[in-house]
């Protein structure tokens, strides 16, 4: 009997391990189309890959030899910016050839965010480490030069996760945690959220309203609030902690970066579970399906363009 249950807990055991360490079905329901770029490290170095949803297979879009990072789709689908070292890249969403706009130098920047007229950039940048990083507009000129002009500058801590408004006259940010915004026109920057949630990547939905992540102690959500943060609604909150979101451009889907589950399953936690993975959820934050998923190796930070 005492070896039966060995083997029963053994084979139980295997059962398990085969369930969290496979790869699982990713079927998506209609309507979540358009193209995602993220960034995995499954081939060693962090590199960003392209898909186009539903059906195609992802493909590595990046070959550098340093880790790339912070991918933003343009607002045509053709080009994906993207940080690396310090630098602003961007790269055909077609044939992977990238173009160096920001060269590290004076500026170390990050987090690029385009404005909606596909041209411009909004970056988050410092002068060397230790220092806060402010957000400054780039605006590639057509003789190949780059003007740069510096739209925040923070004291203390770093402001972060811009978000160019739909209609490309402000720009929503993260300050010490909360949101912020800064307009394009007179450089006004306003706070519009305070209290105990400590707030991130916040992004647009098409219909000019907010989505963000948010933490408060040991609870984790996704919020959703309209351009003057006077309405906010809590769509999930649990011990799913959201790294990253990003909504799909009809604004029916987000993918969310899921970081670590308070609630995983004491088997998962006992095989490894998964890394960084990336989830479609609905709008109003039910999971849906896995878009990139792997104990072996982590997907994250993705956006979502047409």
């Amino acid at each position: 009997m005492r070896r039966l249950a060995l083997a029963a807990l053994v084979l139980a055991a295997c059962a398990a391990a085969a369930w969290f360490l496979l790869p699982r079905s990713r079927e998506l329901p209609a309507g979540a189309v358009g193209a995602l770029a993220y960034v995995s490290d499954r081939e060693g170095i962090p590199a960003i890959y392209w898909r186009r949803l539903p059906r195609e297979r992802e493909r590595r879009l990046t070959f550098g030899s340093e880790p790339v990072a912070d991918p933003a789709i343009s607002p045509d689908g053709t080009r994906v910016a993207f940080s690396m070292n310090g630098h602003i890249g961007v790269a055909a969403a077609a044939s992977g050839e990238s173009t160096i706009l920001t060269l590290a130098v004076d500026w170390k920047d990050a987090q690029p965010a385009w404005l909606p007229d596909g041209r411009r950039l909004v970056v988050s940048s410092r002068r060397r480490v230790g220092e806060p990083a402010g957000l400054h507009l780039l605006e590639p000129q057509a003789d190949g030069t780059l003007v740069r002009t510096p739209l925040t500058r923070p004291r203390a801590s770093d402001d972060a996760s811009p978000s160019p408004s739909p209609d490309g006259t402000w720009v929503l940010f993260v300050r010490e945690e909360h949101l912020m915004r800064v307009d394009l026109a007179d450089g006004r920057v306003r706070r519009l959220t305070g209290g105990f949630k400590r707030e991130r990547t916040p992004r647009f939905l098409p219909d000019g309203r907010i989505v963000c992540a948010w933490s408060e102690g040991k609870r984790h959500g996704i919020d959703r609030l309209d351009a003057e943060v006077r309405a906010r609604e809590t769509l999930t909150e649990g011990g799913r902690f959201y790294r990253s979101l990003a909504p799909s451009p009809d604004g029916r889907f987000l993918v969310a970066t899921l970081a670590y589950d308070m609630g995983l399953h004491p088997l998962a936690a006992l095989f490894g579970g998964e890394r960084e993975s990336l989830l479609l959820l609905d709008a109003s934050g039910r999971e849906l399906a896995e878009l990139a998923a792997s104990a072996r190796h982590a997907s994250y930070s993705a956006d979502w363009g047409r």
